[in-house]
């Protein structure tokens, strides 16, 4: 495996690129699903800030948006493609677990398919994000152009 570095990634099928570890704190949590920091009655209640809010949602705890774990993904494939992810990536993901509130989560590729275009190849990947535990919370593929420097 592999993970995030200054150097280009290498694009081979088979190969498992990851990405960094993130804990998913209370004050994480806040800060993305809390609504404006200076809204009044900040944090908004709803099941990532709420106890009482996720009992009421059949949650034993507070869980962590799952937009949380896909943005650490996105940031791998940002990494990974550079420039190139924003103007021709693609992921389609599906939540499969939730995250409660001090969870670590991770991210992860694995080189799927390489697929000939015009100008430049376009490779695919099987993406997840996995909790502390090691259990996959997030799963789905992603595409994009390769980056230039990365065509030999």
């Amino acid at each position: 495996m592999t993970g995030p570095s200054n150097q280009a990634p290498v694009f081979e099928i088979g190969r498992i690129v990851v990405g960094r570890t993130l804990k998913l704190t209370m004050a994480r949590t806040l800060a993305f699903s809390g609504g404006a920091l200076d809204e009044p009655g900040w944090p908004q209640q709803n099941l990532h800030t709420s106890r009482d809010k996720a009992l009421e949602a059949g949650l034993d705890a507070i869980i962590a948006s799952g937009t949380q774990s896909e943005g650490l993904l996105i940031g791998l494939l940002i990494d990974t493609f550079g420039d190139r992810w924003h103007r021709a990536g693609t992921l389609e993901v599906r939540f499969l677990k939730p995250v409660r509130v001090g969870d670590s989560v991770r991210p992860g590729l694995r080189w799927s398919n390489r697929v000939d275009g015009l100008d430049s190849p376009r490779w695919v990947a099987d993406v997840w994000c996995e909790n502390g535990a090691g259990v996959r919370v997030v799963e789905g593929t992603a595409s994009c152009i390769a980056p230039e420097d990365s065509l030999a």
